[in-house]
């Protein structure tokens, strides 16, 4: 006999699949924050504090903003 039935075994893998995709507050604010980086904005300035919004509220709602130069474009 099997020491883990084959459904108990497979409600664990897939337990463990969606525990291995979270990412802490810490983990999503440096993924924010090297996005940032990337887009040209320096840390510490009000433009890359308005990045890290942005990217907040994209990833909350959805969106895949653009800059422009000048603001996000929805």
């Amino acid at each position: 006999m099997d020491a883990m039935p084959k459904s108990a075994a497979l409600v664990l893998a897939m337990s463990l699949t969606v525990l291995a995709g979270c990412a802490t507050a810490q983990d999503i604010r440096e993924r924010d924050g090297a996005a940032c980086a990337s887009y040209g904005f320096h840390p510490g300035t009000t433009d890359f504090s308005n990045c890290l919004q942005c990217e907040s509220i994209a990833r909350r709602y959805g969106y895949w903003p653009y800059w422009d130069s000048s603001r996000w474009r929805w």
